[in-house]
């Protein structure tokens, strides 16, 4: 899949929380396949599309929702 490059450029969300969700959302991704994909030894096994490029396409196009939290 491709980064919707078109929608991310029109996104006029405050760009440090666009890129604050992707950087947690992509984390969250790679944690969940550790979890489920790794072998006997903890060996991630390669599949399915790339980590960051996920996240990109779920917070751009609105598959996750977030919001920033103040303190």
């Amino acid at each position: 899949m491709a980064i919707p490059l078109d929608r991310l450029m029109q996104d006029d969300r405050n760009i440090y929380e666009l890129t604050s969700a992707i950087i947690r959302r992509a984390h969250q991704i790679g944690e969940i396949r550790r979890a489920f994909s790794s072998d006997e030894h903890g060996s991630v096994t390669e599949e399915g599309e790339k980590v960051v490029t996920q996240a990109i396409n779920e917070i751009v196009l609105d598959q996750v929702h977030f919001e920033m939290i103040k303190d």
